[in-house]
This record gives structure tokens, sequence and C-alpha cells, in this order.
């Protein structure tokens, strides 16, 4: 990874007898909602997950699935619904802030643009503050990444950001314990994926306001978001290190005893994350019972990890310091490297159901051909296998058309099965289209068909070989 910082440097320095340089943002202020209002087949899922929960069933039982358990979608939204939503309320905030400062003070020199972008910065980190703990906000989609991935195997949970002044100590609650018996017999991968997913939803976030920042230029003042939140990732994947760890565990081992619906589905990520990665065979219900109470004793305490856990757990926890390095962490949104060619980059490690994925993306924007590539490596116990990632963005450059599209490209090499410990590996890829269709300057109806092969995709529910089909749309502002 040093290599590819350092060459990630001597490519920008090269590039300064083009008169490269850092593109203020200096453009009207703008912003952009988009909502996808059906995702199918995980709508199909919600639905299903809605039919159990009104016949107290478990996700192992088949019910039967009416027109009204269809109307409670938005009860479980998919991953890239949940992205949407957060995006369309941060978002929003930032334009807000944006339009302020542009009155208060306008950014007509370098001094001014400065004070302008510091002044938004830090008036924005206020109002993310208090959106944080609301539905749709920071919070709000760390845990719906990890409802998520139980929505789409049928089991149904609550988001307690619905209750409101519960503050920062959100849990995901009414899990029954038969239903993580059947997700770890079943799908060890996807009780892998559970717990690592709430960060996975952290980091999605973030790419996603990058790719806005860069490619439509929207100058979101997020920064601050950027930074405290790429810190609570890295923390919280180091939090079993801490020397308090075992103490508040046992603090939630003290609480909700003879009540199993209102625990936490596991307590801390991290150690469960890398308990599981490593005894995939192992009965959930082998965790023992819960201390002095009913049912399934779910948070893992430090010492309950072995040494080679605690080993693999500290290498993903340092790679996440990865997730600091880019220009967009500190508010520079596009690098100048000549007259119409534009750069910028995020390294990037995500804990995944295999290990983890490290690498980067690249943006690039030359005379309006519009491109970013993401590449890296899926670490497991003994493999380091390739991936690579291409976004074409607006690939329809006619002046006035109502017609537009981004295509996707994915392929990868993953371990068999997602299993930690496997020594055979297999590739998979990804493809995508996202058409888009003007109806009128604001207004946009939007679609996106992909497929996918057994994997793991960052933001994507599914390890299984899965068609998607998404239909919304979209309000944007003029600039």
């Amino acid at each position: 990874m040093n290599r590819i910082i350092m060459l990630i440097i001597v490519f920008i320095n090269s590039t300064k007898g083009y008169g490269q340089f850092i593109v203020k943002d200096t453009l009207y202020p703008s912003f952009e909602w988009s909502i996808h209002l059906a995702d199918i087949p995980y709508i199909t899922d919600a639905a299903k997950t809605e039919a159990i929960r009104a016949n107290d069933g478990t996700a192992a039982l088949k019910a039967t699935v009416q027109a009204r358990h269809y109307g409670k979608f938005y009860r479980n939204l998919s991953m890239e619904q949940t992205t949407d939503m957060t995006r369309n309320l941060h978002g929003s905030l930032y334009y807000g802030h944006n339009i302020l400062w542009h009155k208060l003070v306008k950014p007509t020199s370098t001094k001014k643009y400065l004070l302008n972008r510091l002044l938004a910065n830090i008036t924005a980190l206020g109002t993310d503050y208090l959106a944080i703990k609301l539905p749709y906000g920071y919070a709000f989609l760390h845990e719906e990444f990890h409802r998520s991935v139980m929505t789409a195997r049928h089991m149904y949970s609550y988001d307690e950001v619905w209750d409101f002044g519960k503050g920062l100590d959100i849990a995901v609650t009414n899990v029954k314990d038969e239903d993580l018996i059947y997700l770890k017999k079943n799908f060890p991968a996807d009780q892998v994926r559970l717990s690592a997913a709430g960060v996975e939803g952290e980091y999605r976030y973030l790419q996603r306001m990058r790719e806005d920042n860069f490619f439509k230029q929207t100058g979101y003042p997020f920064v601050g978001l950027s930074i405290l939140g790429t810190l609570h990732a890295v923390n919280y994947v180091n939090l079993p290190f801490a020397k308090r760890f075992n103490a508040i565990t046992d603090s939630i081992l003290a609480h909700d005893k003879n009540n199993i619906l209102a625990r936490d589905f596991t307590g801390y990520d991290f150690s469960a994350w890398v308990y599981d990665l490593f005894k995939p065979g192992e009965p959930y219900e082998a965790r023992g019972t819960w201390p002095g109470g009913v049912g399934i004793k779910r948070p893992v305490k430090a010492s309950d990890l072995t040494t080679e856990m605690k080993s693999f757990l500290r290498q993903t926890g340092n790679m996440q310091y990865l997730n600091f390095v880019s220009p967009f962490i500190i508010g520079i949104n596009r690098i100048q490297l000549k007259p119409g060619y534009y750069f910028n980059f995020a390294l990037r490690s995500v804990p995944a159901s295999f290990g983890y994925y490290a690498g980067g993306d690249f943006f690039f924007d030359a005379n309006n051909r519009q491109l970013m590539v993401s590449a890296g490596f899926n670490k497991s116990n003994s493999l380091t296998l390739p991936a690579l990632d291409i976004r074409c963005y607006n690939l329809v450059k006619k002046e006035n058309s109502k017609f537009n599209a981004n295509i996707s490209l994915s392929a990868w090499v993953q371990p068999k099965d997602q299993m930690f410990f496997a020594g055979k590996a297999v590739p998979g890829m990804a493809v995508g289209l996202q058409p888009a269709y003007a109806i009128s300057k604001h207004f946009s109806l939007i679609a996106d068909i992909s497929y996918k092969t057994k994997g793991w995709v960052f933001g994507n529910p599914y390890l299984d070989s899965k068609l998607t089909g998404r239909i919304g749309f979209s309000l944007r502002t003029l600039r």
C-alpha cells in the first residue's frame, strides 16, 4: 500500500508542468436528491420479512405475503436506498450552509474563499451532529446497513433511531435468537458480513459524497463529518483492544437479562465479526447462555478471542487508517492536472465477509468525460486477490439531450464461498446501467439495472448472484 501512495505522489508531482492546482469550489451552491422508490428483489425480501413478523415467525419459516406487507417497504430500506436518504438529508443541510456563506462571505478572493469554506464546514459540522441522531442521518445509515443484511435473509429487526431521545446509544433490536441460529448455520458468510456492515455503510456514504463533490461539483462542506466519521470507523474496528472493552461488554450483559428482543443483535460489532470469521462452522448457540438470564449470549468479549483472532483484527484495524489518505478529507475536491483535466483520489479499506478489502478510488474528469476507478485487493487468511471497479458517468454528451446514463463494470477474485480459511479462490463480476430521463430542468426519472455473480460487493446486501432493478426520481437545483 505504501507503493500505491508513492505512485500517487509521483503522478501528481509529474503534472506540475501542465499547471496543476487545487480547484476552488466557487460555483453557485447546488444539490441533488435521489430516491429509489422500488428496489427489486429487495422489496420482496422486505415484504417477506414483514409477513414473517406479522405471524410472529422466524426466517426459517414461510409466510404468505400480502399487498400490505409491500406497503411497509419504508421500514426495511436497502443499502442503496439508505445511502440515498442519508445523502439527501445531510446534502440538503450542506446546500443551506453553502447558500448562507455564499451570501455572507462571497469567495471573490483566495482569502475570502478560505474563510467561506472554513465557516461553512464549521457550521455544517454543527447541523451534522444534530442530524446524525435523526432517522436517515449518519447513525441511521450505520444501523440500516446491518438491517439490510438481515432483511435479505428475511430476519426482522428494529432500528432504535426511531426511538427519539436515545442519543448515540443506538441498537438494532427485536432480533430473535432463532433467526441468528438460522443465519449462522445456513449463511455463515452473511453472519460475518452482518457485523461489519455498519462501518461499510459509513464508508459508502463518504464515497457517495465525494462523487458528488468531484463529478457534480456540489461543494458540500462535509470535512467535519468526513474526519470524525472516519475516526469513528477506525476506532470502532479497534475497540476490542481498548482496556475497558471487557468491562463495557459486561455492562451490556448486565442489562436485558430476561428480555431477548430488547437486546442488540450482537453487542459491539468487531469482536463478533472476527469471532465468526474464524469460526464459521461453530453453531451460534455455542456462544453459551446469557449470564444470569435467558437466551444466547450475543456479545463477544476480548477474552473470548484467540491470539490469532486478535492478530487479524489488529491487522484489519491498522488498515482502516488508509481511509484518512485523501485530499477530500481536508476539503480539496478537484485537482487540475492541466486545463480541462481533473483528478482526485481516496484510499479505502473495508472489513468484509471474507476478511477485508483495501485499495483506492481514483476520480478522473477529462473534458467532461468522467470516470471513477476503484482498484485494490481482497485479503483473507492466506489469500491476497485482485479487485477492480470502473464507473463511467454522463455518457451522453449531446447538448440539450434529455437522456443520459452511467455504466459500471466490476471484476474480482474472492475466497471460495467467502470463507476466511478457503484455500481456493473464485472470480466474479458485476455490471450495471443507470439511465436517467429529464422530465424538466429540475426533475428526472432514474433507474438502476445491475447483475452480480456470487461475491461481496461494496454497498450491496447480497452475497448470492443477483439481478437487481431500481426505479425512482431525482430532484436537482440549477447552477
